[in-house]
């Protein structure tokens, strides 16, 4: 229970310190953090972000995180911005939700460290 509580304050805290410090996009640092969604939901709600908060809701974790990193490899704008959503509300589901679709909090927090890396932000800092 500790560990996972531990992973929880981890990707809380990675999640707003891209948004606030490398992005200035959080409004403060308190693990809450607001994106401006309206380029990604805007219209027929065919955004990345709209896609992949449809593939949460669905419990499709994995092919979201597929569709993902496809938008990083073509260089999508919003991608930085529409993942660190996608991990932050994975990182808010119940223990038992991750459990039954196979995605560990442990990978929440690599695919985390990842999706900044493949993006340009080395965090290794953090880790010191």
């Amino acid at each position: 229970m500790y560990h996972q509580d531990w992973l929880m304050r981890q990707i809380e805290m990675l999640s707003s310190y891209v948004f606030h410090i490398l992005l200035g996009k959080a409004d403060e640092l308190t693990g809450d953090v607001h994106i401006d969604t309206k380029k990604e939901t805007a219209g027929d709600g065919s955004g990345l972000g709209a896609k992949l908060t449809a593939l949460v809701r669905a419990e499709r974790f994995c092919e979201a995180e597929n569709l993902l990193y496809a938008a990083v490899e073509e260089g999508e704008p919003e991608a930085l911005t529409a993942g660190l959503r996608f991990y932050s509300d994975l990182n808010a589901l119940p223990d038992e939700t991750l459990a039954r679709c196979n995605f560990p909090r442990d990978e929440i927090l690599s695919g985390l460290q990842e999706l900044c890396a493949a993006c340009g932000y080395d965090l290794s800092v953090l880790d010191a």
